[in-house]
């Protein structure tokens, strides 16, 4: 009987045994994988949403590919490829809706040539790099010899986006002018206003003169840049107003000045602008 037991026994410590091999070996794989999403996580890219129109050459436009390109788009995709941890996410939409996008934090960043100004500022913060200097002129039709400067504008109609800075400045010109300006105000961009003069619907609008030769050589529009530059802005992304955005904002700065120092920001703008307007125009 004693030889019995002793030997059930020892079958049952056999069996604990091996249970418990098995048990360590399971335990052992179920520690790998939970290792496993850990070590992926920390391959993650970070995803910020970019609000730009998308219709405005060359800056931000689709090519031929239906890809999404322009200057200020190809800045952003630039620093992602330095920025392994970034992604950019483009979403199409007017100005005016990337800055609600902003205040309801649904959009992160807007790329469309943006320049600063105070209303802008209270709700948003802005990158201190420049990304170029605008350099704006009248756009007119080819035919037309009377108009070659702001003072020319007197009693004719303009076409102008409702958001851009030069819109407000004509609206300080118009306080004192006479007869006045009568301004066309339009929220479908600067393609817009310069169909409006191609036309005849307007008799000039202030438009970048990159955008301007770009519009007659590739869209065929009976128009032309005339007179003196109006106005050169520096331009900017703008994001929205937090304390994680402004660390967004301080790493694009960062990488934006490296490009600037060796060279990329440069190639960018004369590849897309055709010239050089990394630094201030005249």
């Amino acid at each position: 009987m004693q030889n019995v037991l002793k030997k059930a026994v020892g079958i049952l410590a056999t069996a604990v045994l091996a249970i418990g091999l098995v048990a360590g070996c399971g335990g052992g794989d179920k520690k790998a994988d939970n290792k496993a999403p850990a070590k992926a996580d920390t391959g993650k890219k970070q995803t910020y949403v970019v609000a730009t129109r998308g219709t405005f050459r060359p800056f931000t436009y689709t090519d031929d590919k239906n890809n999404l390109t322009g200057y200020d788009i190809e800045i952003l995709k630039e620093i992602e490829k330095r920025n392994p941890d970034l992604h950019f996410e483009f979403k199409l939409m007017s100005v005016s809706a990337g800055f609600l996008g902003l205040e309801s934090k649904q959009v992160d960043i807007i790329a469309n040539q943006i320049t600063y100004n105070k209303q802008r500022e209270a709700k948003s913060i802005w990158t201190k790099e420049v990304n170029n200097y605008t350099s704006r002129k009248l756009a007119v039709r080819k035919d037309r010899n009377d108009i070659n400067g702001i003072d020319d504008l007197k009693g004719k109609k303009v076409a102008v986006v409702t958001t851009s800075e030069v819109t407000r400045q004509l609206q300080a010109y118009n306080e004192t002018a006479n007869p006045k300006i009568e301004l066309i105000l339009t929220d479908k961009g600067n393609n817009e206003c310069m169909n409006l003069v191609a036309t005849g619907r307007a008799d000039a609008t202030p438009v970048y003169e990159v955008t301007i030769n770009d519009a007659a050589k590739n869209l065929g529009l009976n128009i032309k840049a005339v007179g003196p530059v109006i106005a050169s802005d520096a331009t900017h992304y703008a994001l929205h107003k937090d304390p994680e955005a402004q660390k967004l904002a301080d790493r694009l700065d960062a990488e934006i000045k490296k490009m600037r120092e060796d060279g990329t920001l440069k190639k960018l703008s004369e590849t897309f602008l055709l010239k050089d307007y990394t630094v201030p125009q005249k």
